[in-house]
């Protein structure tokens, strides 16, 4: 596995990478109990955002969230090849969707993104293309080193 220098934010930013893409999102607070969930002896938790999370954290509180769902956004993209992240914090925020955290206390392992997509399918042979709206997976990563 190549050295891939990743971002790391210090002081104010809340947050520290390293240098391996292989290492979990170490946090320096927790993120379950600022989600309101308790953190089980080192046991992952799966952990549930929205908009409305989002808009509740105000301060302090959401720019954590904001930066975790930036920094994870960010390692899918590197991970998938895509040229823009699917996956963002700031900006409009969710939209409609909803993002899955695995983390345990200040660790963050991964996410899986849900929202509704627009698709236009085949309902036969004469009669064109339906346009639907079903919930799909838009975005999912897990740190290389715990898949």
């Amino acid at each position: 596995l190549a050295q891939v220098p990743l971002e790391s934010k210090l002081g104010r930013g809340r947050y520290r990478c390293g240098t391996r893409a292989s290492w979990p999102m170490e946090l320096d607070f927790d993120i379950c109990r600022s989600l309101g969930v308790a953190s089980s002896d080192g046991q992952p938790t799966v952990l549930c955002l929205d908009s409305a999370a989002l808009d509740r954290g105000t301060g302090r509180r959401g720019g954590d969230l904001r930066s975790v769902l930036d920094t994870m956004g960010e390692r899918s993209r590197r991970a998938q090849g895509l040229g823009k992240a699917v996956t963002s914090g700031s900006g409009v925020g969710l939209l409609g969707c909803r993002v899955y955290l695995l983390a345990s206390a200040a660790t963050v392992y991964g996410l899986l993104k849900v929202g509704p997509k627009r698709l236009f399918v085949a309902r036969g042979a004469q009669d064109g293309l339906v346009e639907i709206t079903p919930l799909c997976v838009l975005d999912f990563y897990v740190v290389e080193g715990h898949q």
